[in-house]
């Protein structure tokens, strides 16, 4: 097989469509056309063809894959998933070729199990704080080891996270009275996969706060009071 053009597409010029034999054969990106040095004229058999196509797939899969990873860390399971999703006119691709890709990206230390895990606990914990053991759970199911989840997700950490979370949740709470806002902060704790003694410490501390809250607001309104009753009076005697 002879290639007989090599042309750039219409609508993506910095790829290339290879004529064989005077009929499309593939499409390639222009850096990859230039790496394997194909020029008009050049002779192929089957196999350089296979090869050639293998290429342009691993590049185009390699390119999903950063842009996958490009708003947020992920997990190599992910990546994976992502990568062996179906395509509409496309073959599956080889779990071979996606392992060669994946283990290309934790070379060039763009994907690692243990940074995204460290990512996960951040954000969950600064914006939707959870047990170390929901924490846990979900990084499994993200793909991450178990030995991996368990050492970042820290049971240590487990009432500071209550505490934050009780306190995000305040917000829907204020005004209750003691046996609502028990419950129901009780009962979202739980949901978060707080123990039931972090859930029960917490929602007594985070009354007492709301309590001590109320009675300085209290304080000020009694202290403001007398002030303008003295100022008024002192106006009235210099009148």
């Amino acid at each position: 097989m002879k290639i007989t053009a090599i042309e750039p597409q219409q609508r993506h010029p910095d790829r290339y469509n290879i004529a064989l034999d005077g009929r499309f054969a593939l499409g390639m990106d222009g850096a990859l056309v230039v790496a394997e040095g194909l020029c008009v004229g050049q002779e192929l058999n089957a196999a350089d063809v296979e090869r050639l196509t293998g290429r342009e797939e691993e590049r185009w899969l390699f390119d999903a894959a950063l842009r996958f990873l490009a708003p947020r860390p992920r997990s190599r399971a992910e990546v994976r998933r992502r990568l062996l999703a179906p395509r509409p006119n496309h073959p599956i691709p080889s779990r071979e070729g996606i392992e060669r890709i994946l283990d290309r990206l934790e070379n060039m230390e763009l994907l690692n199990d243990r940074d995204f895990a460290d990512f996960w606990v951040e954000n969950r914990e600064r914006f939707s704080p959870r047990s170390a053991r929901a924490l846990g759970q979900e990084l499994r199911q993200k793909g991450v080891a178990r030995e991996t989840a368990e050492q970042v997700s820290d049971p240590e950490r487990d009432e500071d996270r209550a505490l934050t979370a009780a306190r995000q949740r305040l917000h829907a709470l204020r005004g209750l009275e003691y046996e609502a806002f028990r419950t129901r902060l009780g009962q979202f704790l739980l949901r978060r996969g707080f123990s039931y003694g972090v859930a029960r410490t917490t929602v007594q501390q985070v009354w007492e706060e709301l309590r001590g809250e109320a009675a300085a607001e209290d304080d000020e309104d009694g202290d403001d009071g007398p002030d303008e009753m003295g100022r008024d009076a002192e106006i009235d005697t210099d009148e």
